[in-house]
Order: structure tokens, then sequence, then C-alpha cells
């Protein structure tokens, strides 16, 4: 089985550096990539450096990956803090004067270990009556998609298959995502509304960590696929589930736990990264 350590970066790897990394992991043969992105073909059996640092100082993901890991055919995205920068019930929070209590139960739920469903409970309670022109005003001035996200789905669907936005946020905001990103599916948490204004719940049933991993199979089963040919990206907790069991699982500026379940952690990097993470060269990105 052929076995590759990937190296990435927010920014350009210079040659001098490219040189530093040969050196450390005493390997003379590598395959630039693209400008952020460079891998080395490397022998499982040979014990490696459990941490890389540069002289530059600059930031870099390092991630072991397998020819095998790569027969992919769906990319499965959590939506808040992942592909985008903001968690939507945050920022609908802060236009309402609720950011700090709302903001709070986040944390909690996203990185510290809060049940989920008890968490966006709590949130959306502290939302009711919030005027739906909030949420346009949100989605126009306080949403921002993340650097390499277009390029990672877009290119993602040139090469390998489809993909899908699995998001605990809400369609108000993933439907509109998933038109930006063009991927093949979305799935959200549909918000109660009444008269204009939030009611505080949820219509149907709840997308939480165990629903996107029940999601993520299902679109992996599809056309008589492999259910477990997955990519899955996410930041919180709950995304634990699916990422822990899909072939590709990348914890993107994730919390502890996610970390600790993720086999891929990107740090340092943009979304983009995923694609050199499966062998792909920057000339072969759609932008």
């Amino acid at each position: 089985m052929v076995n590759f350590c990937v190296v990435t970066s927010h920014e350009g790897i210079s040659s001098s550096e490219i040189s530093v990394l040969k050196s450390v992991l005493n390997i003379e043969k590598v395959d630039i990539l693209g400008s952020c992105g460079l891998q080395f073909q490397i022998n499982p059996k040979k014990k490696l450096p459990d941490k890389i640092e540069l002289e530059s100082r600059k930031k870099i993901d390092v991630n072991f990956i397998s020819e095998d890991e790569r027969d992919v055919h769906l990319l499965v995205s959590d939506m808040d803090g992942t592909i985008l920068k903001e968690e939507c019930i945050d920022e609908i929070a802060d236009l309402v004067g609720k950011g700090p209590e709302v903001k709070s139960i986040t944390a909690l739920a996203m990185k510290e270990g809060l049940n989920f469903n008890e968490a966006l409970e709590r949130r959306l309670a502290l939302l009711k009556g919030t005027g739906v022109e909030v949420l346009e005003h949100c989605i126009a001035e306080k949403i921002n998609i993340r650097s390499g996200a277009s390029v990672l789905f877009k290119t993602f669907k040139k090469h390998f298959g489809e993909t899908a936005i699995l998001s605990g946020g809400f369609t108000f905001f993933a439907d509109r995502i998933q038109r930006e990103l063009e991927a093949d599916f979305s799935f959200a948490n549909v918000l109660e509304i009444d008269n204009n204004r939030l009611t505080g719940k949820i219509m149907g049933s709840l997308i939480n960590s165990e629903k996107k991993t029940e999601l993520m199979k299902r679109l992996g089963a599809r056309k008589g696929k492999s259910a477990s040919r997955v990519v899955a990206v996410g930041d919180g907790n709950n995304d634990i589930g699916m990422i822990s069991e899909s072939a590709v699982g990348v914890s993107f500026k994730g919390s502890n736990q996610l970390n600790i379940s993720a086999k891929h952690i990107l740090q340092n990097s943009d979304l983009s990264a995923i694609l050199y993470l499966l062998g792909l060269k920057e000339e072969q990105f759609v932008y």
C-alpha cells in the first residue's frame, strides 16, 4: 500500500522550507502539489517525527493518508464554523441583543460537550419572537463563506463525486449556501415561523450528531456505492460521529474532542487543503 505525508499551509511553502521538510523527514523526493501543498511518499514502517516545525515559524499542517483512503465518492461538510466563518445562530443573537447568552451556550455545545439537542432548544428559546427580517439582514451582512470552500466543493464534484451540507444549523441559511457552492444535497433544521417571527422551535426531525452520521451513510450508499468511502469535515463535537466513521475524517479548526476522533486535522490551512490531502494538484482545482 502506498502511503503519503501531506504538508499544507494557508500560505505558500517556499523552496527553502521544502528543503527543511525533506531533511526532517529524511526523504529526498517530494511531489509539489501546489503553492500551499506538497506530499512525500513514505514507508509506513519508518518512524517519523511526532511534530514538525519550520525554522521560519510558518504554521503548517501535516497529515498522513494512504492511496486506498483516497478512493472516495462523497464529500459531506458541516456548515456553521466550517464552511462559514461564523455560527449563524450567534450572529442572529447579536442582532437582537442576545449575543453573550447564546454564544456561551454555543461554545458549550461545540467545544465542551453540552448535549446538542438541549443547547439548540435553549438558544432558540432566547430567540423567540425574532423577525424574519433579522435573518435576512444576518445572511446579507454577517455571514461569510470561508476561503477554499467553493474550490473544495466544485473541484470535488468534478474529480470525485457528490457533495452535501449536513448542518445542525438552519435551512434558511443552508439552502442558500448550497446554491452558492453548487452542492448536490443540503440537510439542516427547519425554523418554525409564525407571522414572520420565530416561535423558538424547529419543525420536523432534529439534525444532530446521530442524524448527521445517518445521513452521511445513507448518501454514501446511494447507487450501490460503499457507505464509508466518504470525506467528512467539521469543527464541533456534533461532527464527531460522521467524521470518525468516514474514510477521510477531517477536523477543520476543530474542538479538542473532535481532534481526538479525526484521522486528519487542519488548523493552519484553508478548506482547499482537503484536495491536496486527496492527491490533487492545484492545476486541477476548479475556481
